[in-house]
């Protein structure tokens, strides 16, 4: 199995969270910080399988210079950031495994 790490954005947006994965450009959305984030799990992961079935899956991840781990990376701590217009996002580094056979 081979794994990346990506990192994902949730910040508040009127009523609901806007969730983004800055390396990928996936997102979505959801009524509560969590709920946002299992949405772009699963877009990401979408992308991430379709980019295989198409055999594209490497080539895209090195234009965005994503690195391929050959091992589970341990997990990574999430952030909390303050903007200056006083919004707070949460920043989580996520390990995302790849189907290694589409790779």
């Amino acid at each position: 199995m081979k794994y990346i790490i990506v990192t994902f954005v949730v910040q508040p947006e009127g009523e609901y969270y806007v969730s983004k994965c800055l390396e990928l450009g996936t997102a979505s959305f959801g009524h509560d910080q969590t709920e946002a984030l299992e949405k772009l799990a699963d877009a990401t992961e979408v992308y991430l399988n379709t980019l295989g079935d198409l055999g594209e899956c490497d080539r895209v991840l090195r234009e965005k210079e994503v690195r391929i781990y050959s091992y589970e990376p341990a997990n990574v701590e999430v952030r909390r950031i303050k903007f200056p217009a006083g919004i707070t996002s949460i920043v989580r580094p996520t390990v995302m495994p790849l189907d290694a056979a589409r790779t």
